[in-house]
Order: structure tokens, then sequence, then C-alpha cells
């Protein structure tokens, strides 16, 4: 199990996948080849085999009313020395006697078939004689001379020696070939995928002198057009890890521009508090620090929920859902009445009953909170403050108001409420 977890060679691989069905295949043609040369060779000595039963044949004669053969030992040695094997041969006589040549011979099995590639009745076979194989052609010649009728029988041997060797030199042919491919193929191999990788050596020492902040694009080094797509992967992972370092770094710059503000008050206020040895100053800037302090805290708690909603959400790749805007304003007009009632301010809503937005639920009851927050912090006491929701049918949007009945004093405040709108866009 942990030969596969660890990390794998391409060329072992090759090597693996490639190389041993090479071998295999290469096996398997060596082995029918060299059943193909065995066949071969059979047919060719067969055919010379069957030329000195031809040869013992015609040197049959009958003298005295008797069957002879006269077969010199010159005759046989020509194709003794052609084949470079021991010949043996034997004539036997329509009665089934032997009247020349080895009596000994193995006799033909029943059941041998006759051989359909010659014309002449001849019939070979495989048999021990002296504790050597042999091959054996039984060659059948009609005699009908001088009262002598009937079916005479030569049979003519010769061991395996010249054969086998041919086999083996056939197979070893094979052999040489075959291991020649297979050898050349797999440097072949070696050289093609030490090519291909090579690319990928470059992209990786690119990637290895780059520095820790360089979020550029990769440059095209990889030639192949099927190593296109990784490249192109990681271009557009950089180019996605460059936006939300990019939205990190902004959103950091807003905080802290943002939380500069209430802490720069905070530090006057504790400077005139300590510059002051009134008892009374002394309570009413803690009043002012304590209110300083609530303000920094809801602001802190809207960039926390903020940063939360950025870490998350990928707006370019998400699909928005179905947000019916009017319940989400009334449910935030509804859990700010208790704030609008300390201010005596008269809080309502106008509008359509059921108006449906694409977009996301989360962010866009941030954003009404955060516009009615601000509506309802920047509104003098005693006025009216009124969420309106309209369809404007022409250009097919929703078009969301925040309205009061007379201005008041604005003042600076410390809301997140921009970043919020850009988000719910």
């Amino acid at each position: 199990m942990r030969w596969f977890n660890a990390p794998r060679s391409l060329f072992y691989q090759l090597l693996l996948f490639f190389g041993l069905p090479l071998l295999v295949l290469g096996g398997i043609s060596i082995y029918t080849h060299y059943f193909s040369a065995m066949n071969a060779a059979t047919l060719a000595y067969d055919r010379t085999l069957l030329a000195s039963a031809r040869t013992v044949a015609e040197r049959l004669v009958v003298r005295n009313g008797r069957l002879e053969a006269d077969v010199p030992y010159v005759v046989l040695d020509s194709f003794e020395r052609n084949m470079n094997d021991q010949l043996y041969y034997e004539v036997i006589s329509p009665q089934g006697d032997s009247i020349s040549g080895y009596n000994d011979l193995p006799p033909m099995p029943p059941h041998i078939l006759r051989s359909s590639l010659y014309p002449a009745l001849v019939h070979f076979y495989d048999a021990q004689y002296r504790g050597r194989p042999i091959r054996v052609a039984a060659l059948y010649q009609p005699v009908n001379e001088s009262g002598v009728m009937g079916m005479a029988t030569i049979l003519v041997a010769e061991t395996l020696e010249s054969r086998r060797y041919l086999a083996r030199q056939m197979m070893l042919s094979a052999l040489l070939s075959q291991g020649t491919v297979v050898v050349l193929t797999m440097i072949l191999a070696f050289a093609l995928l030490k090519r291909v990788l090579k690319p990928m050596r470059k992209l990786s020492g690119i990637m290895l002198r780059r520095d820790p902040g360089e979020l550029t694009p990769l440059p095209m080094v990889l030639p192949w057009s099927e190593m296109q797509p990784l490249l192109l992967a990681f271009n557009r992972y950089i180019e996605r890890l460059r936006l939300m370092v990019a939205r990190q770094e902004r959103f950091s710059a807003d905080a802290s521009h943002q939380l500069r503000t209430p802490l720069t008050v905070l530090k006057t206020q504790v400077g005139v508090a300590l510059a002051s040895d009134k008892p009374e100053q002394w309570r009413e800037s803690l009043l002012a620090m304590s209110t300083t302090l609530d303000n920094t805290v809801a602001l802190t708690d809207r960039l926390l929920y903020l940063s939360r909603l950025k870490a998350h959400e990928h707006l370019a790749d998400h699909k928005l859902q179905p947000v019916n805007l009017a319940q989400v304003l009334r449910d935030a007009c509804f859990s700010r009445l208790p704030q609008a009632r300390s201010k005596r301010i008269d809080l309502g809503y106008e509008g359509e009953s059921v108006c449906w937005v694409g977009g996301e639920a989360l962010l866009l009851t941030e954003l009404c909170a955060n516009l009615l927050d601000n509506a309802l912090k920047y509104t003098p006491n005693q006025s009216t403050v009124t969420a309106r929701l309209s369809i404007d049918k022409l250009a097919g949007e929703c078009v969301l108001e925040i309205g009061r009945q007379r201005p008041g004093h604005c003042r600076t405040g410390y809301g997140a409420g921009a970043a919020a709108v850009s988000s719910a866009r």
C-alpha cells in the first residue's frame, strides 16, 4: 500500500505500462517464431528426405523373380553430407520382408495420414531409433515387373540435428530483432520523456526563483498543447489569489482608516480628562469615552462580519439566489423600532409587499440594517424616517430609498456602510 502512495517516476511508469507489454508481446512473438521456424525446417528437410526415398525407389530391380534394391553407399552419402545428419533406410518387399538397409527401423504407426504436400504416396512420422529422435519418410513404390506385383515400402530416416540447428538460428534471429526493437523503443521513450519534462523543469526553476509576493501570470513555457491547460489553470489560480490578496489589503486599509478616527477621538478625550482636576469634567469625559468605545465596538463587529463574508464568498463565480427584498427591509425596520422610539423617531415602511431580486440574503440584510442604522443615527429626535421600496418597470429594477421628513445635523460616523453596499452589489 505504501508503494501506491509514494511518488512514482514517470520513467518507471513507462517501463511498467509500456515496456512490460512489449516484453510480453516480444516473448509471444519469439515463441510463435520458434514454432514457425520448426515448421519451416521440417518442411524443407522433409523434401530432402523424400528425395532420398525416391532415389532408393529408383534402385529397385527384379532379379530371378525376386525384388532387390541395389543402393550403393555413395548414393546416400551425398545426402548425409548436405544435411549433416545420419541417414538410415530400409526397403520392405510387398510380402513384408526387409530386403535392404537397416531392418530394425521403427515401423509406421497406424492412422498416420498421407502427406498432401506431395503427389507421391508418402507418410512422414517421428520416432526413436537407437536412443535418438528421428524423422522417417515412408514411401510406397508400386512394383509390377517379371511376375512381382505389389507395393514396396521404402523407409528413409534421419536424425534431427540439422532441423533443430536451423530452428535455433531462426529463433535467435527473431530474439535479436525483437530485443533490439524493445531496447530501442525504451531508449526512444526515455529520450522523449526527458524532452517533454525539460519545459516542466524550466517552469519549476521559474517558480523557485520567484519572490514570495509576486503574483504575476507564469510565462507560457510549456510548448505541448496537452500541457497548456495545466499552465492556464496555474495562471487562473494566481489571478484569483492576486484578487484575494488585493481585496484583503484594501479591506485592511479601509479598516485601519475607519478605526483611526474613533481611536484618535478616544485619545483626545483621555487627554482632556487628564488635563482637568474637576470631577465633573472627569465624569463628562468618561461618558464621552464610553460612547466612543460603544461606537468602536459596533464598528469592529461590522468589520468582523464583513471580513467573514469576504473570506467565504466568491461573488464572481457564485450563483445568485432569489430574495424577497421587501420582506428583508420590513424585518430590518421592525428590529430597529426600539432604537427609533429611544429618539422619538417615527420609523415606517412604504412600498411593495413582494419584490424578488437576485442576490445574497445575508448581504442584503446587512445592507438594509446599515442604511437604517445610519439614518436613525444621523436623524434628529422627533423626526420621521421612511423606508420605501418601489419597482421601476421600465428599467426592471427595485428602487430602495431611506427618506426623512426634515434634515438633521449631519455628523461624521464610523460605519462600514460603503463596504457592505459594495459587497451586496
